[in-house]
């Protein structure tokens, strides 16, 4: 039983890296790129599931990743393996939707 209240088959969802998906603050601390809209991620330890994306709370359990669009699931597979079928180094994907990514930047 999902805990959202959209059909992933419905949304455009993207995957990007963790390199794209952090930033730094002032502080020095890291946080969630606030241009995206996460969906939720995908770590490589539990790769059927998709997780929150928080940098406030723990994470939480959203989906199945078998509920995402067929080029969702090619974007993650092509980021944890490269073109030989070998892993890569990477360990976390982040989906973003892609309907509501950018936010237009004030004047």
């Amino acid at each position: 039983m999902s805990n959202v209240n959209y059909d992933l088959k419905k949304r455009g969802v993207r995957a990007i890296s963790a390199d794209e998906a952090w930033v730094k603050i002032k502080s020095g601390g890291l946080k969630l790129n606030p241009k995206y809209k996460f969906v939720g991620k995908v770590d490589i330890q539990l790769p059927n599931m998709i997780l929150t994306a928080s940098d406030k709370k723990k994470f939480a359990y959203v989906d199945d990743v078998c509920k995402l669009p067929a080029a969702s699931k090619r974007q993650l597979v092509r980021h944890f393996y490269d073109d030989e079928g070998q892993r890569t180094g990477r360990r976390v994907a982040y989906l973003v939707d892609t309907k509501k990514n950018v936010k237009e930047p004030k004047k």
